[in-house]
């Protein structure tokens, strides 16, 4: 203010001219040192073999290198040798099957029959029975964590320190925006390619879990616009145990304006449990607390607020909180 720095911001400016005056030093006496020992390099090399040498891979990066490619085959070999594997049973039960089926009437044997039928009807069921493709809990979590973590800092850095509340935009999808200041009003419905509001002023970024709200609405059968609270206590459960398999039961308590969500042993709970430990409270939330506030937002049209989750003693269950907002500012 007026041209005077605060103490934090003059200490900031000192360490920083500081550390670019020992660079600068750095760099001189790197020069000096090649000036005083010219013999380090032969005169007569050539520069572009000064740079091929240089670039060049040393011996150990190159059979780190190699190793690493083996592992990668030797994977790649075992993938492919599991699939080949459900392929050869296929085939070999279809053959003995039809074996069986040819020699039941040849030889008018009833047991050869039944034998080749069942034995016909499951080599060809392993061809039509397919198993979806599974992902690791813990690779799931890793690839995902560092992305949210990094998010919530960028946030935090740029001044959004207010709790998230999730709205329905003009397309009908849930968005998240943050004030910059605490009692703020709530935008009614913003467009999806505003990202700084001015008035009021805030931040609106895509939630973390609106492809698997997307992907529980179309699990659903039904649109979300406007279905009401009701409805959703009766579809969803199905939906998370049976279609989705995401969590083992769930429970959902309504209280006025404000939804409990009981998940229990929910594939989240780990990835839920490391989120709220590194980001700031009542932030944007795991991907499936965000996706129930993307649900709720678009069945009920009014702001949501994620209030917060936490976690029972016995470590089976997580409890989801969040309030339907009936005003139009926080």
């Amino acid at each position: 203010m007026n041209d005077i720095l605060c103490a934090e911001c003059s200490t900031r400016y000192v360490t920083i001219v500081k550390s670019a005056g020992q660079r600068t030093k750095k760099a001189s006496s790197r020069s000096e040192n090649r000036q005083q020992s010219p013999a380090t390099l032969d005169q007569q090399t050539n520069p572009t073999q000064v740079t091929e040498a240089l670039l060049a891979p040393s011996s150990a990066e190159s059979e780190q290198s190699t190793d690493q490619r083996v592992q990668i085959r030797q994977t790649l070999e075992a993938q492919l040798a599991k699939k080949v594997a459900s392929q050869k049973i296929g085939y070999v039960m279809l053959g003995f099957g039809s074996l069986a089926l040819v020699l039941s009437v040849i030889l008018a044997s009833t047991i050869l029959a039944f034998i080749g039928l069942g034995l016909t009807f499951w080599g060809v069921l392993v061809f039509f029975v397919r198993p979806q493709k599974y992902v690791r809990s813990d690779l799931m979590d890793a690839t995902a964590q560092s992305s949210l973590k990094s998010i919530d800092e960028i946030m935090v850095g740029m001044g959004y320190r207010e709790r998230g509340v999730y709205i329905r935009s003009g397309s009908g999808k849930a968005v998240v925006f943050i004030p910059t200041e605490p009692f703020s009003v709530i935008p009614a419905s913003p467009a999806n390619d505003q990202t700084f509001l001015e008035n009021p002023k805030g931040l609106v970024v895509t939630p973390p879990g609106l492809a698997l709200a997307n992907l529980i609405e179309k699990k659903l059968g039904f649109d979300l616009m406007d279905c009401g609270v009701e409805k959703l206590v009766q579809t969803l459960p199905k939906v998370l145990v049976d279609d989705l398999e995401i969590v083992r039961d769930v429970e959902i308590e309504v209280k006025g304006d404000f939804i409990e969500f009981k998940l229990i042993d929910s594939i989240f709970t780990d990835f839920c449990k490391q989120i709220r430990d590194s980001s700031r409270r009542c932030g944007l939330g795991c991907p499936m607390c965000s996706a129930l506030a993307c649900i709720l937002a678009v069945a009920t049209g009014k702001p949501v607020l994620f209030e917060e989750d936490k976690e029972t003693e016995d470590g089976h269950t997580t409890l989801s909180d969040y309030h339907l907002l009936n005003q139009s500012r926080l």
